[in-house]
């Protein structure tokens, strides 16, 4: 897997933004949970399994990967998986990776942000729950009416979805190793 030069300067762009958010991990934290939001039955939506089952080989005592390709973190399971980690670990710094869909004309941007997440969103349902870092990942244009949103997410490039892929790996990777933790 390798960067395509013409992502290089996304990836720089995308890995400052995830080590300047990251700050607070001086704080007491049980581990760093790497949630990957989707589901590898819809293209568009499968970037945080795919991304997931790539990070899945950093995992180890104190970073937990939950979502990947063999086992997907969707929107009918998602809740139930929150509530393990609330259950498993007493403090955790939780990593959000989730597809999106936006309004405006960024497509093909990741979004690197704090607080509250919803998932599920584009298809007028949706969980919220905390998550110290979010990573949109977006993949398509967003329209009003459900059915339209899951007919973009059927159709999505690729190309696009390995690109952001490779650029969120690399990111996690380079942010594991800057916080000294062993993997």
């Amino acid at each position: 897997m390798n960067i395509n030069n013409k992502y290089e300067n996304k990836y720089k762009s995308f890995s400052n933004k995830l080590k300047n958010k990251i700050i607070e991990l001086n704080k007491e934290y049980s581990n760093i949970i790497i949630l990957c939001i989707g589901t590898n039955k819809v293209l568009g939506d499968s970037i945080g399994p795919v991304v997931g089952s790539f990070i899945k080989k950093y995992e180890n005592e104190y970073i937990k990967i939950y979502g990947t390709i063999e086992k997907n973190i969707d929107f009918l399971n998602a809740k139930n998986s929150i509530e393990e980690i609330y259950d498993k670990y007493i403090n955790p710094y939780i990593i959000t990776i989730d597809a999106a869909l936006s309004k405006k004309n960024n497509v093909g941007e990741i979004i690197v942000s704090k607080g509250y997440i919803k998932i599920g969103k584009a298809l007028e349902k949706n969980i919220c729950f905390y998550s110290n870092i979010n990573i949109k990942c977006v993949v398509g244009k967003y329209e009003n009416i459900n059915k339209n949103n899951l007919k973009i997410l059927n159709n999505i490039d690729e190309y696009k979805i390995n690109n952001m892929r490779d650029i969120v790996v690399y990111g996690i990777k380079d942010l594991i190793q800057n916080i000294n933790i062993n993997v």
